[in-house]
């Protein structure tokens, strides 16, 4: 099972922690996990290359956690907050479509 926890202030995204393996499939073939980690990791590129500071994560097997860097621009707060929008809305989609897979909460 994967277990999301998005962890919000005034309904913005300020952590994300993803943790443990869907079990949809075999290792290599599990499109679940295939799928949420590449939303996530996305999201996390995106904030790396947008961020003007650094971004805190980490990243291992069965495990990715990051914390928002605190925007210093209202154009760098809007484009982090489209980035993060987005990636909850993917797994948000993957979780309505694999509930017994993965589990989301905030």
């Amino acid at each position: 099972m994967i277990r999301i926890k998005l962890t919000k202030k005034d309904n913005v995204i300020e952590k994300v922690e993803i943790k443990g393996h869907a079990g949809y499939a075999e290792y290599g073939k599990d499109v679940v996990c295939s799928a949420v980690s590449s939303i996530a990791c996305a999201a996390l590129l995106g904030l790396i290359e947008f961020s003007s500071r650094k971004v805190e994560y980490i990243k291992k097997d069965g495990h990715l956690s990051f914390v928002v860097p605190q925007a210093e621009s209202e154009e760098e707060r809007i484009r982090t907050e489209a980035i993060l929008k987005t990636m909850e809305l993917g797994l948000r989609d993957i979780q309505k479509g694999y509930s017994a897979f993965v589990k989301m909460e905030e």
